[in-house]
């Protein structure tokens, strides 16, 4: 086939919806939608990426950086996530003390699906990459808009703390995602454990929950006001809504569990979420091996026939190292979260099952997080979709009693992702061209 530098360009743009990072994924993508052997694509490829990272550095003023999916897997800042858990968890027998336990539970169940939704979204439309933040500050309009609606939370909480608890928990879930990836984790962590023992030594519950969310908008200002704007495009929002939709369906396991009690001050699940949080988040720091083992791989073999097995492997050794380090550290943490709150006097049946159930949905938002931020939106939405079926179907019992509603999720949403993920490795390059 014969094809110019500037036609391979505009296939290499076409097939992306955005300028390549270097030559390697030109070269594959020119394979994989161009019909270019390797000895045709490399050339090709060194020439129209150079001419491209030579725009996008004089653009940026700097050089181009890898791609990466921006997750907060540092330990350090992982403490950000765990304190805003915990910290809006100090609220629960305050809050239901003063209002009443339907006014609590409908809060929580309220807010935790809009807050993995919209999580799911600022990661998938901005934090693809170190200048997410900037790409994120760039969006003049929208922060404008969301800043004012935000200022309601605060005026929300002084008059009708009742109404505006869901709110409040938004505000505090999403903007600890910002505050953790500008780097500042352990600092909001420790101004959280503070807030949590105010409540404890005497302080009103309302008064605590207005000054989280003025920490947390005041760190969100300040994550965003000390980034620089970036001028690369966000992803497409055709991308990322689907994202979020993905995001916000998995939390609806919990939301629609009938085993998890949400009002006891023991076994409440937002603690029992923080496993699951652990597991995935060491998972996800193990995949960020895609963009060093797999990437060194690919390019050391230029993407030969037969090395394509080899990278295959890699792959599939990478993503099933990171499934296993969920599920060990989840079980582990679990287990020592159930030994404390066992002590604390929580029933040992209720616990056991609210562990496992929680461990479980961590088992789905895993598999599906990873066919999403590969591009598999279709499978992503299949497992979350099969999940909550065999979740609807075990709490009607029409699985019988052998498994719980989680577990029977878990399992449904296993064996829906194992053909995508096998169909996603066995196609390595063809995978990294893809992701946004």
């Amino acid at each position: 086939m014969r094809i110019t530098e500037g036609q391979a360009a505009a296939r290499v743009r076409a097939a992306l919806g955005r300028e390549p990072q270097d030559a390697l994924e030109s070269a594959v993508v020119l394979e994989a939608w161009g019909g270019l052997v390797p000895r045709v694509a490399m050339p090709l490829a060194r020439g129209t990426a150079g001419t491209q990272v030579r725009r996008a550095r004089a653009a940026a003023g700097g050089p181009v950086k890898r791609p990466r999916e921006v997750t907060p897997s540092d330990p350090r800042e992982l403490l950000g996530l765990v304190a805003a858990l915990l910290a809006t968890t100090a609220w629960v027998a305050p809050l239901a003390a003063e209002f009443g336990t339907a006014v609590t539970e409908g809060a929580w169940k309220l807010a935790l699906p809009f807050s993995f939704a919209l999580q799911w979204l600022v990661r998938r439309r901005w934090l693809t990459d170190a200048d997410g933040l900037g790409r994120l500050r760039a969006e003049r309009g929208l922060l404008t808009a969301v800043g004012a609606l935000s200022a309601l939370v605060p005026v929300g909480v002084l008059l009708a703390p009742e109404r505006s608890l869901a709110a409040a928990l938004l505000v505090t879930w999403v903007g600890s995602l910002v505050v953790v990836v500008r780097g500042w984790g352990v600092q909001y962590a420790l101004a959280l454990v503070l807030a949590v023992a105010a409540v404890h030594a005497g302080l009103p519950v309302r008064a605590d929950v207005l000054a989280v969310v003025l920490l947390t908008q005041a760190a969100v200002g300040a994550a965003l006001l000390t980034t620089p704007r970036s001028v690369r495009p966000p992803t497409p929002w055709g991308r990322a809504l689907p994202a979020a939709a993905v995001g916000g369906a998995t939390a609806l396991l919990v939301v629609l569990d009938p085993s998890v009690g949400w009002t006891s001050t023991s076994t409440f699940p937002v603690v029992a979420l923080v496993p699951s949080l652990l597991g995935s988040i060491w998972a996800n720091r193990h995949l960020d091996r895609v963009w060093t083992v797999l990437l060194d791989v690919l390019a050391s073999t230029r993407l030969r026939e037969h090395a394509r097995s080899r990278a295959a492997g890699v792959f599939g050794g990478i993503v099933a190292g990171a499934f296993a380090r969920l599920l060990l550290l989840t079980t582990a943490s679990s287990l020592v979260l159930g030994a404390v709150l066992h002590a604390g006097g929580a029933a040992p049946a209720a616990l056991t099952a609210l562990l496992l159930g929680l461990g479980c949905f961590g088992v789905v938002g895993f598999l599906a997080g990873v066919l999403e931020a590969y591009s598999r939106l279709g499978a992503a939405a299949a497992v979350v979709a099969a999940a909550l079926a065999a979740e609807v179907l075990a709490g009607a019992g029409a699985l019988g009693d052998a498994l719980p509603p989680l577990a029977a999720a878990a399992v449904a949403a296993t064996a829906t992702a194992v053909p995508a993920v096998v169909r996603l490795v066995r196609q390595p390059a063809r995978t990294l061209a893809t992701m946004l």
